[in-house]
């Protein structure tokens, strides 16, 4: 089997030697120069510069979101607790400096609806409004990070694209002007396969960072409801410690919580309509 493969490779070089010698001598030629030279031949400074800087930027981001991406960076259950634990006992000033000392995120966010808690009011509405505005810019800084890697596959295919054009242009006017045939037969392939270059490169450029794009994307959108998740339980906390649910809170729940429409706990009922 393997004899039979050998003098089969051996008669099918003997007829290329025989019948195609140039074509043995192109590909003797191709072979010396390696591929950064053919790359380098094939897009020019033109084109080689902008992808050159898209790559080294996607290979950076990626790096960087697969190191700030992460659900430690954003949420930490040995940090939220003791803030939990503070909001039990309505101790508002207390878990306010908690969420000072531990600079995560989802501290961030939780203080941003605790200053709201103005003269020892529960008003849900603004805490609520506070945990919102507060987590859309927190959590818009990291994702720009991400959405850059969108930025980039959009980009590297544009200008893999545009080398396309180009390379087709140039194969077109070398047509027009001599023809086809010897020297400009050449030429045309030389400009052709920069057209075809130039689209590689710009998909080997976009593939990678668009798939890292999607991971990070669902990642993050996996962490932005875990911190959700936590803004909703302090609410929930909040009010279940106003009512007097926890213990240790029952005798300040009344200072603290006000509900739009219900009496307070000490006030008298209303009268009938």
């Amino acid at each position: 089997m393997n004899k039979g493969y050998t003098r089969l490779l051996f008669i099918f070089t003997l007829a290329l030697v025989v019948l195609c010698p140039d074509l043995l001598v192109t590909a003797a030629q191709a072979q010396t120069k390696s591929f950064g030279g053919q790359l380098m031949d094939s897009l020019g400074w033109t084109f080689l510069i902008p992808f050159a800087i898209l790559t080294l930027g996607g290979i950076t981001l990626i790096i960087y979101n697969a190191i700030a991406i992460r659900k430690g960076a954003f949420v930490k259950p040995d940090v939220v607790q003791p803030i939990m634990q503070e909001l039990q006992n309505l101790n508002i000033d207390g878990a306010i400096a908690l969420c000072e000392q531990y600079k995560l995120p989802v501290t961030s966010v939780m203080k941003g609806g605790l200053v709201r808690i103005q003269d020892d009011e529960l008003d849900i509405e603004s805490i609520e409004k506070g945990l919102e505005e507060t987590s859309g810019l927190e959590l818009a800084k990291p994702f720009t990070w991400i959405n850059l890697l969108n930025t980039i596959g959009s980009i590297a295919p544009m200008i893999g694209l545009l080398g396309t054009v180009v390379g087709m242009i140039g194969a077109f006017t070398v047509l027009q002007d001599s023809g086809m045939g010897g020297e400009s037969s050449q030429k045309m392939a030389g400009n052709i396969g920069s057209a075809l270059w130039t689209t590689a490169s710009g998909l080997v450029v976009a593939i990678p960072t668009l798939i890292a794009y999607f991971i990070y994307k669902t990642k993050f959108g996996t962490i932005v409801a875990e911190v959700n998740r936590v803004a909703g339980e302090m609410v929930f906390t909040l009010v279940r410690a106003a009512r007097g649910g926890f213990e240790g809170g029952e005798g300040e729940g009344g200072e603290y919580y006000e509900e739009p429409g219900a009496p307070a706990p000490d006030a008298p009922p209303f009268p009938p309509a």
